[in-house]
């Protein structure tokens, strides 16, 4: 298995990063790795992420909306059948002083583990990238 993550705070309450977050057609507004995503962030809904990698290489990755418990976590969970391959990205908004911490954490796993990640290279940058990205959006509305 392969896991990253990254937290930072948000000065902003959760409702607001919520909002922002679940925003799915404004993703290309503010997000530098999700450049595009197609459908409703909704529980069991299905979308698709348009995704840029480190290299510059953009995939289609599509997931299903998992979990879903505004405005406190929401999950999306996507991979091949059988469970040869599973990505999990789990975002997670809570109250804190003076705001919000927003931590998300990305794990892949399965059979095909261990490929599929050494295809795509260190995801941390663009982990680290989401996070900064959704600070700077939601302070500056």
């Amino acid at each position: 298995m392969t896991e990253y993550s990254t937290m930072v705070v948000i000065h902003a309450p959760p409702e607001r990063v919520w909002q922002v977050l679940t925003d799915a057609g404004a993703y290309h507004e503010w997000n530098p790795e999700i450049v595009a995503i197609e459908g409703r962030m909704a529980l069991g809904e299905r979308i698709v992420a348009r995704v840029r990698l480190g290299d510059g290489t953009r995939r289609r990755v599509p997931m299903r909306v998992s979990r879903f418990e505004a405005p406190s976590r929401m999950e999306w969970l996507g991979g091949l059948p059988l469970g040869l391959f599973v990505g999990r990205r789990t975002f997670t908004v809570t109250p804190r002083a003076g705001g919000s911490e927003f931590r998300l954490h990305l794990e892949m796993s399965g059979l095909l583990s261990p490929l599929i990640s050494k295809s795509v290279g260190d995801r941390q940058p663009e982990v680290d990238s989401f996070s900064v990205a959704l600070k700077r959006r939601v302070e500056a509305t």
